[in-house]
């Protein structure tokens, strides 16, 4: 049973801040550039705190330095709790890679934990390690949540849109920020009896995760951290709520890049592709040519599962169209039904393991990732890469259907866009 409540947010005083200029991308997704170049923003950035710097002379003090600038913020009144719980709702407006604009709704509050083998939250991707230590050391520091686990709900009839839309105030300007692609997000806090109403509606129903696998399961080590030293203020943590059914939903592909492995010789290569997939090289030659080919592959979905390779070394683009027998030889090797249909397991099985004769679990240091085509091509005239494959979205049923048979993904084999900003709100546990 999925059990939510309103909490009283930890906010910046927008008279004294401006939030356009305290907000920033998740960490996971800021470069260093990226991150200095927010750190000379504001010294109230949130980035201050999701990605803290030690201070000079004390290289191994960054997480505790986020804690102390926490707690500096909130004596300052930088940041305020709110004098009573709320639910904040959050309207994103985008346009998405695929170049059409949407909105979608979500809402911030808290969520009470629960292990994934109760079925409650169910996540989609396989995590690494690395992330984990490093969200679990900063949580120990601040014991607070600085940003949202990214979460979905079943709302087929849109009874928990409804009272929501029915409880939305209008927004204030204050409350608005563009992310760094220019999209416009809109927070409005609401309190009262439709925070009862909207937690009585969810009750019932499975929520899966969309963004924020490492973060939920560092929340979940650090509950367990605290139960063990007798403090259940730990035992909550907060989220960002949507509709799996808002038409504001957006899932895009996350393109592969490698690096430093031997490939077979081309002809050999098209040859091992062609036992399952039927293989039609691009015409022209360089990525640039590619592109427009690269670009529908990217914008499939659905049933007909299509996948892009470029090479580098032979200036030659492919593109891989799975016929039925591809699924099967993937439920022969005992992956679900489910999982045999995507596309990154058609890719990571068929391509990269039978085609490539490399083992998918151990690519790691030689897997870059990109979010569009244009920055896979980028990062393909810079050079360094031997191989890019390009691939299509996942759709919604098919991300459902997998979580729900108890099955991950790859990771990275969804792209919600756009991501959560951080900042918006904080919650002290």
């Amino acid at each position: 049973m999925a059990d939510i409540r309103p909490f009283s947010g930890l906010r910046y005083d927008t008279a004294r801040v401006s939030l356009p200029d305290a907000v920033c991308p998740p960490y996971d997704v800021i470069g260093p550039a990226a991150a200095d170049a927010l750190r000379r923003r504001s010294p109230y950035n949130a980035v201050h705190l999701e990605l803290p710097q030690a201070p000079p002379g004390r290289p191994g003090d960054r997480y505790r330095a986020a804690a102390d600038l926490l707690t500096a913020w909130r004596a300052d009144g930088v940041l305020r709790a709110d004098d009573e719980p709320a639910l904040y709702l959050v309207d994103q407006t985008f346009t998405g890679p695929d170049g059409h604009e949407r909105t979608r709704r979500g809402f911030v509050c808290l969520l009470r934990l629960e292990d994934f083998a109760a079925r409650v939250v169910l996540p989609h991707e396989r995590t690494h390690a690395g992330p984990r230590v490093d969200r679990l050391e900063l949580l120990r520091a601040t014991h607070a949540n600085l940003s949202q686990v990214f979460l979905l709900y079943p709302d087929p009839g849109h009874d928990v849109g409804r009272a929501l839309a029915a409880a939305a105030p209008a927004p204030s300007p204050a409350l608005e920020a563009l992310d760094d692609d220019g999209n416009l997000c809109r927070l409005r806090p609401v309190s009262g009896p439709v925070t009862a109403q909207v937690a009585s509606l969810l009750t019932d129903r499975q929520l899966l995760i969309a963004d924020g696998h490492h973060r939920y399961e560092t929340a979940l080590a650090y509950r367990d951290e605290r139960r063990a030293a007798g403090d259940p203020g730990a035992d909550w943590v907060m989220v960002c709520l949507s509709s799996m059914d808002d038409p504001g939903l957006a899932i895009f592909p996350t393109h592969r890049l490698l690096k430093g492995v031997i490939l077979p010789p081309f002809d050999e290569l098209v040859a091992r592709l062609r036992t399952v997939f039927d293989v039609t090289e691009q015409a022209g030659g360089g990525a640039l040519a590619c592109t427009p080919a690269l670009e529908r592959v990217s914008g499939s979905a659905g049933p007909r599962k299509e996948l892009g390779l470029y090479l580098p070394a032979e200036g030659r683009c492919l593109a891989l169209v799975a016929r039925d027998e591809a699924s099967a030889r993937l439920t022969g090797r005992g992956l679900s039904p489910a999982l045999a249909r995507l596309s990154v397991s058609l890719l990571a099985e068929l391509v990269f393991r039978d085609a490539l004769g490399l083992d998918p679990d151990t690519l790691e240091g030689h897997l870059d990732f990109a979010k569009s085509v244009d920055d896979a091509v980028a990062a393909l005239e810079g050079g360094g890469y031997d191989l890019a494959a390009f691939l299509g979205a996942t759709p919604m049923d098919e991300v459902r259907a997998v979580a729900e048979g108890g099955e991950t993904m790859p990771q990275k084999s969804t792209y919600f866009y756009p991501k959560l900003l951080t900042g918006l709100v904080f919650n002290a546990l």
